[in-house]
């Protein structure tokens, strides 16, 4: 092409895209036939924003630039697909605007299983959920605690997610707030869930395996009809024992059960029927027990306070709470893990932290020496398909790294439960 031929198609050009931005009726100079001029498409743009915390939806797409009213249409239609009472903090949002400025579509992707995708067609906005296409791979994570469970996770180039997974497979036996050592190892069979070439979440945990102070603990996942799965350890005996270790999943004991500690605030020796938990304002707190809520509310030094009643004439109780959780109150049933308040520093404290106290037909018990009654145990009937396939799965936790499809798909076959929940 000579110089001559580039000006022309480049001054046609020109001229082509200043008639579509400003609607202009383009007057094209001549143009030789061996030439073409590339089309314009109709230009969009895209904003993109996060929910922040205790922002509203409306406030979010007001960011990206809807205005009040013309935004009302759009969440109507989000509406359909979504709760709009409990909206995640961190939800993607992205707007579509085309070249006059009029949006064209909004993107609502609130996990990374699905987006909502709201458009308008025909002068109706309408909303449909589109599933996000993911890619799962069966993989053995392995790893050595050289501070903490949560560090030993993260070096293993995995999230959060899994290190409370794996402290919550063996609450009942270990206490990760005390007991956790250098040199502890891990395994954790689990189906890694990616998006966009990302980690963006965990199936269930199929076995996983912890080496404490020379103490091997395993965990298998196995379902039989008519129950839930459930964790088992390598001898078919469950994992779940009547009472939790401790009621939050991750602190530090700050005073133990005493019948005459010195009182931090008083300043005289008395007995401290509970353990203290150090941890933040507003870290959730697990009732330890299934049981039924007998009280909330204030209560003298201790502040606010839950109890409940379980099996067998146990009590426990959660003091100094900030808060409450939705619901709990007396006459409610709750089951062991479900979060019934929130650490706080009400009453006599000196600082946030959770006194947690156990009586039995009335006696004050120590928290940290009850409860090893296990969960009940598998049926006779079970014992056998569990051996298989516990060994199935145990051995695989000695390397590290993805499973080959093949040995997946027949794991997959064989599970007792499925993979994804």
């Amino acid at each position: 092409m000579s110089t001559a031929d580039r000006l022309l198609a480049g001054l046609a050009l020109l001229v082509v895209t200043l008639a579509h931005w400003t609607g202009a009726t383009a007057v094209v100079p001549p143009v030789p036939p061996h030439l073409t001029v590339p089309t314009i498409a109709s230009p969009t743009v895209t904003r993109e924003g996060t929910l922040a915390r205790g922002e509203t939806l409306a406030g979010l797409v007001g960011r990206l630039g809807l205005g009040a009213a013309e935004c009302r249409p759009w969440l109507a239609a989000a509406e359909s697909q979504l709760d709009m009472h409990s909206l995640p903090v961190g939800l993607a949002a992205e707007a579509v605007f085309d070249v006059h400025g009029e949006v064209t579509a909004l993107r609502l992707t609130p996990d990374w299983r699905s987006t909502v995708v709201v458009e308008r067609a025909g002068g109706v906005i309408t909303g449909r959920r589109v599933q996000r296409p993911v890619e799962r791979q069966l993989e053995v994570v392995r790893g050595t605690v050289q501070s903490s469970l949560f560090d030993a996770i993260g070096a293993a180039g995995e999230s959060d997610t899994l290190a409370v997974a794996l402290a919550d497979l063996f609450q009942w036996d270990i206490d990760f707030h005390r007991e956790v050592r250098r040199g502890d190892t891990f395994a954790i069979l689990v189906e890694r869930i990616r998006s966009d070439g990302r980690t963006v979440g965990y199936g269930p945990v199929l076995a996983a395996s912890y080496d404490n102070r020379g103490k091997r603990f395993t965990a298998v996942r196995y379902a039989f009809a008519g129950a839930h799965p459930s964790y088992y350890d390598a001898s078919g005996r469950p994992l779940r024992k009547q009472f939790l270790r401790a009621p939050l999943k991750f602190s530090r004991i700050t005073s133990r059960y005493s019948l005459a500690r010195l009182h931090p605030i008083l300043g005289v020796r008395l007995p401290h029927w509970g353990v203290d938990y150090g941890a933040p304002v507003g870290t959730p707190v697990m009732v330890t027990a299934d049981g039924v809520v007998t009280f909330t509310g204030w209560r003298g030094g201790g502040g606010n306070t839950v109890e409940v009643r379980h099996a067998g004439g146990y009590v426990t109780a959660y003091l100094h709470l900030s808060r409450f959780a939705a619901g709990i109150r007396p006459g409610v049933r709750v089951d062991q893990g479900q979060v019934v308040g929130f650490v706080g520093a009400t009453g006599l404290a000196t600082g946030p932290h959770l006194d947690y106290r156990v009586t039995h037909n009335g006696a004050h018990l120590n928290p940290m020496a009850i409860g090893r009654d296990p969960a009940p145990p598998l049926p006779a009937r079970e014992e056998g398909r569990f051996a298989v396939w516990a060994r199935e799965v145990l051995p695989l936790l000695q390397a590290a790294g993805p499973l080959p499809v093949e040995r997946t798909a027949a794991l997959e076959a064989a599970a007792p439960a499925p993979f994804h929940g």
